[in-house]
């Protein structure tokens, strides 16, 4: 039984270490086309107008920081998005590996 153990302990190390830890960013959700200006609209009616129309949702962090959306699509995260468009959130997700999306865990 010990030599089952040594042999899983080193699989078991790789994986914890290769899958992404979740990271938490405060910023705001908006949409692709207005990021972090909406030229003195109400974000929150801008966000939902602009993705009502085919664009995309967007995280600010800051005006030079965002980042698209990886997982918006999902019933989940679309009904977070929808419920927080316009607001400044805490998002907990996983960067991309070349760090201009984010998968999106929840937002608070």
């Amino acid at each position: 039984m010990k030599h089952v153990a040594y042999l899983l302990l080193p699989a078991m190390l790789i994986f914890v270490l290769t899958v992404p830890a979740a990271e938490s960013w405060k910023g705001a959700i908006s949409d692709k086309m207005c990021g972090a200006d909406h030229h003195g609209q109400d974000p929150v009616q801008c966000t939902r107008t602009c993705v009502k129309n085919g664009g995309a949702y967007v995280f600010v962090v800051s005006k030079d920081k965002i980042f698209d959306i990886e997982n918006q699509k999902d019933a989940k995260i679309s009904e977070l998005l929808y419920k927080f468009a316009g607001k400044t959130v805490t998002v907990t997700g996983s960067l991309s590996a070349d760090g201009k999306s984010v998968k999106v865990e929840t937002i608070k």
